[in-house]
Protein backbone atom coordinates (compact mmCIF):
# COMPACT_ATOMS: atom_id res chain seq x y z
CA UNK A 1 0.00 0.00 0.00
CA UNK A 2 1.47 3.39 -1.00
CA UNK A 3 2.44 5.80 1.80
CA UNK A 4 -0.16 8.52 0.92
CA UNK A 5 -2.94 5.93 1.17
CA UNK A 6 -1.65 4.79 4.58
CA UNK A 7 -1.54 8.39 5.82
CA UNK A 8 -5.05 9.05 4.51
CA UNK A 9 -6.37 5.89 6.15
CA UNK A 10 -4.68 6.84 9.42
CA UNK A 11 -6.26 10.33 9.33
CA UNK A 12 -9.71 8.88 8.62
CA UNK A 13 -9.36 6.48 11.57
CA UNK A 14 -8.24 9.34 13.86
CA UNK A 15 -11.22 11.48 12.88
CA UNK A 16 -13.59 8.52 13.32
CA UNK A 17 -12.16 7.82 16.78
CA UNK A 18 -12.44 11.50 17.75
CA UNK A 19 -16.09 11.62 16.58
CA UNK A 20 -16.91 8.41 18.47
CA UNK A 21 -15.38 9.70 21.73
CA UNK A 22 -17.15 13.05 21.35
CA UNK A 23 -20.48 11.32 20.69
CA UNK A 24 -20.13 8.92 23.66
CA UNK A 25 -19.01 11.44 26.28
CA UNK A 26 -21.90 12.89 28.30
CA UNK A 27 -22.48 16.60 28.00
CA UNK A 28 -25.06 18.90 29.45
CA UNK A 29 -27.73 20.00 27.02
CA UNK A 30 -26.74 23.61 27.72
CA UNK A 31 -23.34 24.83 28.88
CA UNK A 32 -23.41 26.10 32.47
CA UNK A 33 -23.70 29.84 32.93
CA UNK A 34 -20.70 31.13 34.83
CA UNK A 35 -21.90 33.55 37.50
CA UNK A 36 -20.30 35.33 40.40
CA UNK A 37 -21.71 33.86 43.63
CA UNK A 38 -21.83 37.42 44.97
CA UNK A 39 -23.87 38.74 42.03
CA UNK A 40 -26.60 40.98 43.53
CA UNK A 41 -29.32 39.25 41.46
CA UNK A 42 -28.26 35.83 42.73
CA UNK A 43 -28.01 36.99 46.36
CA UNK A 44 -31.47 38.61 46.14
CA UNK A 45 -32.87 35.38 44.68
CA UNK A 46 -31.50 33.33 47.57
CA UNK A 47 -32.94 35.80 50.08
CA UNK A 48 -36.33 35.61 48.39
CA UNK A 49 -36.22 31.81 48.42
CA UNK A 50 -35.58 31.66 52.16
CA UNK A 51 -38.15 34.38 52.83
CA UNK A 52 -40.82 32.33 51.04
CA UNK A 53 -40.26 28.95 52.69
CA UNK A 54 -43.79 29.08 54.15
CA UNK A 55 -45.17 29.31 50.61
CA UNK A 56 -43.00 26.29 49.77
CA UNK A 57 -44.53 24.38 52.70
CA UNK A 58 -48.04 25.15 51.47
CA UNK A 59 -47.15 24.02 47.93
CA UNK A 60 -45.79 20.77 49.38
CA UNK A 61 -49.11 20.16 51.12
CA UNK A 62 -51.16 20.71 47.96
CA UNK A 63 -51.45 18.79 44.72
CA UNK A 64 -48.23 18.96 42.72
CA UNK A 65 -46.29 17.23 39.99
CA UNK A 66 -42.85 17.68 41.54
CA UNK A 67 -40.86 19.55 44.17
CA UNK A 68 -37.16 20.36 44.26
CA UNK A 69 -34.83 22.06 46.74
CA UNK A 70 -31.37 23.52 46.20
CA UNK A 71 -28.84 22.65 48.88
CA UNK A 72 -25.30 23.70 49.76
CA UNK A 73 -23.02 20.67 49.40
CA UNK A 74 -19.36 20.36 50.41
CA UNK A 75 -17.63 17.74 48.27
CA UNK A 76 -14.86 15.37 49.30
CA UNK A 77 -12.36 17.86 47.85
CA UNK A 78 -13.73 20.66 50.07
CA UNK A 79 -15.41 22.50 47.18
CA UNK A 80 -18.83 24.04 47.77
CA UNK A 81 -21.45 23.13 45.19
CA UNK A 82 -25.14 24.00 45.03
CA UNK A 83 -27.15 20.93 44.09
CA UNK A 84 -30.80 20.41 43.24
CA UNK A 85 -32.56 17.54 45.01
CA UNK A 86 -36.02 16.06 44.47
CA UNK A 87 -38.30 16.06 47.51
CA UNK A 88 -39.13 12.40 48.12
CA UNK A 89 -41.07 12.84 51.37
CA UNK A 90 -41.87 15.27 54.15
CA UNK A 91 -40.35 13.67 57.26
CA UNK A 92 -41.65 16.21 59.74
CA UNK A 93 -42.35 19.91 60.19
CA UNK A 94 -38.70 20.86 59.66
CA UNK A 95 -37.20 18.01 57.66
CA UNK A 96 -37.43 16.53 54.17
CA UNK A 97 -36.23 13.30 52.59
CA UNK A 98 -34.57 14.19 49.27
CA UNK A 99 -32.81 12.52 46.34
CA UNK A 100 -29.93 14.39 44.70
CA UNK A 101 -30.77 15.25 41.11
CA UNK A 102 -27.68 17.27 40.25
CA UNK A 103 -24.53 15.16 40.62
CA UNK A 104 -21.63 16.92 42.35
CA UNK A 105 -18.80 17.73 39.97
CA UNK A 106 -15.91 17.89 42.45
CA UNK A 107 -16.79 14.88 44.62
CA UNK A 108 -14.70 11.70 44.51
CA UNK A 109 -15.87 8.28 45.61
CA UNK A 110 -19.36 6.98 46.16
CA UNK A 111 -22.15 9.24 47.32
CA UNK A 112 -25.57 8.17 48.51
CA UNK A 113 -28.18 10.09 46.53
CA UNK A 114 -30.76 9.91 49.36
CA UNK A 115 -30.38 12.53 52.10
CA UNK A 116 -32.28 14.28 54.85
CA UNK A 117 -32.37 18.04 54.81
CA UNK A 118 -33.64 20.61 57.26
CA UNK A 119 -35.74 23.51 56.00
CA UNK A 120 -33.05 25.94 57.18
CA UNK A 121 -30.58 24.24 54.78
CA UNK A 122 -32.70 25.10 51.72
CA UNK A 123 -31.12 27.74 49.47
CA UNK A 124 -33.90 27.68 46.89
CA UNK A 125 -37.05 25.70 46.15
CA UNK A 126 -39.22 24.94 43.16
CA UNK A 127 -42.62 23.29 42.89
CA UNK A 128 -44.42 22.38 39.67
CA UNK A 129 -48.12 22.47 40.46
CA UNK A 130 -50.74 20.15 38.98
CA UNK A 131 -51.45 22.72 36.25
CA UNK A 132 -47.80 22.64 35.16
CA UNK A 133 -46.81 26.08 36.48
CA UNK A 134 -43.51 26.41 38.36
CA UNK A 135 -43.45 28.26 41.70
CA UNK A 136 -40.16 29.34 43.26
CA UNK A 137 -36.97 28.60 41.32
CA UNK A 138 -35.65 32.04 42.23
CA UNK A 139 -31.97 31.29 41.55
CA UNK A 140 -32.83 29.85 38.14
CA UNK A 141 -34.82 32.98 37.32
CA UNK A 142 -31.84 35.07 38.46
CA UNK A 143 -29.56 33.07 36.15
CA UNK A 144 -31.87 33.87 33.22
CA UNK A 145 -31.83 37.57 34.18
CA UNK A 146 -28.03 37.55 34.53
CA UNK A 147 -27.68 35.96 31.09
CA UNK A 148 -29.91 38.64 29.54
CA UNK A 149 -28.06 41.42 31.42
CA UNK A 150 -24.71 40.06 30.20
CA UNK A 151 -25.91 39.82 26.58
CA UNK A 152 -26.16 36.02 26.47
CA UNK A 153 -29.03 34.78 24.32
CA UNK A 154 -30.96 31.97 25.99
CA UNK A 155 -31.68 28.92 23.82
CA UNK A 156 -35.32 28.47 22.77
CA UNK A 157 -35.84 25.55 25.20
CA UNK A 158 -34.73 27.69 28.17
CA UNK A 159 -36.94 30.59 27.07
CA UNK A 160 -39.88 28.16 26.92
CA UNK A 161 -38.97 26.85 30.39
CA UNK A 162 -38.81 30.42 31.71
CA UNK A 163 -42.38 30.99 30.51
CA UNK A 164 -43.58 28.16 32.80
CA UNK A 165 -42.81 30.13 35.97
CA UNK A 166 -45.77 31.44 37.95
CA UNK A 167 -45.67 34.95 39.38
CA UNK A 168 -44.61 34.03 42.92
Amino acid sequence: MPLPVKIGLFLVLCVALWLFIRWRSPRPEFPPLQTDPDDPLLLAAMERATATLEAFRSHLAGPRESALVKLRFVSSSGQVEHLWAEVVEVLGPGELGVRLVTPPVTHNGTLDRLHRCAFEDIEDWQVRDSAGKIHGGFTQRAMFAIARRDGIALPEQLRAHEAEYADT
